[in-house]
């Protein structure tokens, strides 16, 4: 399917205006599981607009599917960056299905991730502003907390 009308799409013209906002806080996040469901772990890293890392972790979060790890790991990093900061803040994901489900470019089909959605759109009201975007696992930054994610689960499925 090609779009023509971009401004027409949910979602789609946060992501592209998303590029020259200003955020006060830079935060990234991933989830993983060995299997699907299986073990599975979630991280974040928090960036100030200077490019320092304020903080950065990850955890287990027991059985979970690829994408439910993923959902876990933006809600961790919501809560974190809501103890930081309420003024503008933008996350970055690369999972293309939760920024698009979060941001209703695509529909939320299924009711356990629907619970998540809700979830996450209680809590960005606590931020002055909110933009989630998606970004390539090539990103330097999301490489960082794939490292986390996958420590954590070397660690635990020893």
């Amino acid at each position: 399917m090609f779009f023509t009308d971009w401004g027409n799409i949910p979602g789609i013209w946060d992501v592209l205006t998303a590029l020259t906002d200003s955020p006060t806080m830079l935060v990234y996040t991933d989830g993983a599981s060995r299997g699907n469901p299986g073990p599975a772990a979630i991280g974040y890293a928090i960036f100030n607009s200077s490019g320092k890392c304020l903080e950065r972790s990850g955890r287990y979060v027991g059985e979970h599917t690829n994408n439910e790890a993923e959902y876990e790991a933006l809600i961790w990093a919501l809560e974190r960056a809501g103890t930081i900061t309420r003024d503008s803040v933008k996350f970055h994901s690369d999972s293309e299905l939760v920024v698009h489900q979060v941001n209703g470019v695509y529909q939320v089909k299924k009711e356990h991730l629907r619970e998540y959605v809700d979830r996450i759109q209680r809590a960005v009201k606590g931020f002055q502003s909110f933009r989630l975007v998606y970004v390539p696992r090539e990103n330097p930054r999301i490489v960082l907390v794939d490292g986390i994610v996958n420590k954590v689960l070397d660690e635990e499925t020893r």
